[in-house]
């Protein structure tokens, strides 16, 4: 009689279709590619295929050393993918946490006797976990739990970690794509050109950077065939280093692009090429070189210029010392130092004029003024250089050129002076005309015109390769080494132009001579009559220039009146020799003059002997010129006493110490070296307004 034989347990079920169960578990995830859309399949089809009522998946955050819940099937989330506040179990706590920490499964029968059990909602008496690793590493935990004790067997634990080993490969499959999308992606999209060449040089990868400097390969499977390449490719695989640099011309609209390589090998034997335009920085290479090398010739002129003068001051002061001269000779001596001294004078002007203008520390002051007289006292001014040269110098002066208007005399006269100097220079023989209309604008008051000079010569001309390089600073033609100056000239006008939103132009054809052309806008004059009130015009390019705006006086009555009324004028320099010069100058003028050599003695000599004008430095020991101004100014407020005109003496013609000068209570400045004659006139104004204000 045969003998009743039990059903199988779950148990044995479950050991005999072990390996079918996993085939269609695996079979269930083929397709699904997104992380967090694997992790809850993994979930589900853990409960639907083992019968468990629970499972939840946790990922390693390996920064913060924490597991986080991602997936979670069971009677917590029945219906919905998402949790809404993920639980966060640090490694090394609870039950998740410990696998976590050793990297081994743990399966418990009796969770009450676990001394770490983490309670979730309800107490769950066994509980089954399992980590999900690669390698050595733990990139997570599938845990389930039970309400029953014992419920999970050694099959179940087994069955678990194959079904975490596939995730673990799913998750490192997904992850290996996302970066290699990303990757590619980073090539692609990279703007310099990347490469990947076989040991053939056939290209495996190629990105539109690279396609679009190598037109001729546009596709994957084409060989390469650079010059140069052969052998970068050479040194690279041999070489102990993996990288190696090579240029590449790349014809591109008719110029050549500079790519620069650098080649890696690649273990495999491929090599990587990764290319970067370096053009741009090439042509700022040069640049820079041939700026450097502009600065070097300029100096060595600026150096011959320089020492050209001084050797013939220095000369002829030894002359006038030991050689005991005549008369008339003393006389020539001393016209040859003034023309040297003018001719230094000049050459730092013109230095300075183009560093203020490189840093845009000159501005624009606009004043009403006379067009036509202003024009030809500069051509004036001209006509005797000229005739030494035996050129004829001629002015063409349109009628539509308004006589009054309102613009920067200063930056008109450099225009001009720069303008007829330059075209002196290099015309041998011939004339040098100007011409000087108004376009674009009308004779109404305030309405903006627009003012053409142009400087024709029959000089030498100009290359068409040179017309560009000369506008800049520190070039001059490729020409005779007899032609002295700084070569700023043509520079100092274009900066000036361009602050005005002017142009300058210029035609030249070689051995026939140039024509210069500079046009800027301007302000047609409102007419106004003179007031005693309107302020001096601030000229911060010519200290010295007598200010504009106030009624034309004659200095030499006024120095009259200055030296019959006792005036003293107060001389404060701490260089005697400074002292010396401009003290004979005013003495010869008929001036009762006190000297102080620092400001501490400028206040005493001002306290003894009361108002007076006052020609104060800026630098000197003990107390400089700010500080003694200040003193002075206070105590004419403190005790009432007339104000007295205070005039920097200053080698410094920076604008911030203008603002320096004017701030501590000086009225204006003298810049060092100044001409005799100018600073007469301005005595003259100065000892006029100082007589009004006593009366």
């Amino acid at each position: 009689m045969p003998q009743n034989t039990p059903p199988p347990s779950r148990q044995d079920i479950l050991r005999l279709d072990a390996l079918g169960l996993l085939n269609e578990f695996a079979g269930d995830l083929v397709g699904i590619e997104d992380p967090d859309s694997l992790l809850w399949a993994v979930a589900e089809r853990t409960i639907s295929r083992l019968g468990w009522v629970d499972c939840v998946i946790y990922l390693l955050d390996p920064q913060r050393n924490v597991l986080i819940q991602k997936a979670a099937f069971g009677p917590k989330s029945i219906d919905y993918k998402s949790i809404f506040q993920p639980l966060e179990v640090p490694v090394g706590r609870g039950v998740v946490g410990q696998v976590a920490s050793t990297g081994e499964s743990l399966r418990l029968n009796n969770t009450s006797e676990f001394h770490d059990y983490i309670r979730d909602d309800a107490m769950r008496l066994s509980e089954l976990a399992v980590p999900i690793s690669w390698g050595d590493t733990v990139l997570g935990v599938i845990d389930s739990e039970h309400p029953k004790a014992n419920f999970y067997s050694v099959e179940d634990q087994l069955i678990l970690e194959t079904i975490a080993g596939i995730t673990a490969t799913k998750i490192k499959n997904a992850t290996n794509a996302k970066d290699n999308a990303d990757l590619a992606l980073f090539y692609e999209r990279n703007p310099n050109a990347v490469l990947q060449l076989d040991q053939a040089r056939t290209v495996c990868f190629i990105n539109k950077s690279a396609q679009l400097s190598f037109p001729q390969y546009p596709e994957c499977g084409s060989k390469l065939d650079e010059k140069g390449l052969d052998e970068a490719l050479q040194k690279a695989a041999i070489k102990g280093h993996s990288t190696w640099r090579s240029y590449h011309n790349i014809p591109e609209n008719e110029e050549t692009r500079t790519i620069e390589f650098q080649v890696v090998h690649l273990p495999s034997g491929q090599f990587n090429l990764y290319g970067s335009d370096i053009t741009h920085l090439l042509n700022l290479q040069k640049a820079a070189e041939a700026a450097n090398e502009a600065k070097s010739r300029f100096l060595s002129v600026i150096s011959h210029e320089i020492r050209t003068p001084l050797n013939a001051i220095l000369g002829l002061t030894d002359l006038l010392i030991h050689d005991n001269p005549s008369r008339k000779e003393q006389l020539q001596h001393l016209a040859y130092m003034e023309f040297s001294g003018r001719h230094l004078i000049s050459l730092v002007n013109d230095i300075l004029d183009i560093e203020k203008m490189a840093s845009g520390k000159v501005s624009s002051l606009p004043n009403e003024l006379d067009l036509h007289a202003l024009i030809s006292n500069i051509i004036d001014s001209f006509r005797n250089r000229a005739e030494r040269e035996g050129l004829n110098l001629s002015l063409e002066l349109d009628s539509s050129v308004p006589k009054k208007l309102i613009a920067d005399a200063k930056w008109i006269t450099q225009i001009l002076n720069n303008l007829i100097s330059n075209s002196i220079k290099y015309t041998d023989q011939g004339q040098i005309h100007v011409r000087v209309c108004s376009i674009l604008g009308e004779s109404i008051p305030n309405k903006t015109a627009t003012i053409r000079f142009e400087v024709c010569d029959t000089g030498r001309g100009i290359e068409q390769k040179e017309l560009n390089r000369i506008l800049q600073p520190f070039e001059q033609v490729q020409t005779d080494s007899n032609i002295e100056g700084t070569g700023l000239g043509l520079t100092i006008v274009k900066s000036i132009l361009d602050q005005m939103k002017g142009t300058l132009s210029i035609a030249s054809k070689p051995g026939e001579g140039s024509t210069f052309t500079a046009e800027f806008p301007v302000k047609n004059a409102t007419i106004q009559s003179p007031q005693w009130a309107m302020p001096p015009e601030r000229d911060t390019t010519n200290p010295n220039e007598i200010p504009k705006g106030q009624i034309k006086t004659d200095s030499e009555s006024f120095l009259n009146e200055g030296r019959s009324s006792n005036c003293p004028i107060l001389l404060t320099d701490d260089n005697e020799l400074n002292r010396f010069v401009a003290s004979k100058l005013l003495s010869r003028w008929g001036f009762e003059v006190i000297e102080a050599k620092n400001g501490r003695e400028a206040v005493e000599a001002w306290s003894k002997h009361g108002p007076c004008i006052i020609l104060m430095d800026v630098q000197m020991p003990e107390m400089d010129g700010i500080e003694a101004t200040r003193k002075i100014r206070s105590e004419e407020m403190r005790t009432g006493v007339q104000r007295s005109p205070i005039l920097a003496l200053t080698a410094d013609a920076e604008e911030k110490t203008f603002e320096r000068i004017l701030s501590s209570g000086m009225d204006n400045r003298i810049v060092k070296p100044f001409d005799p004659p100018v600073l007469k006139e301005i005595m003259g104004k100065v000892m006029i307004q100082f007589m009004s204000n006593a009366s």
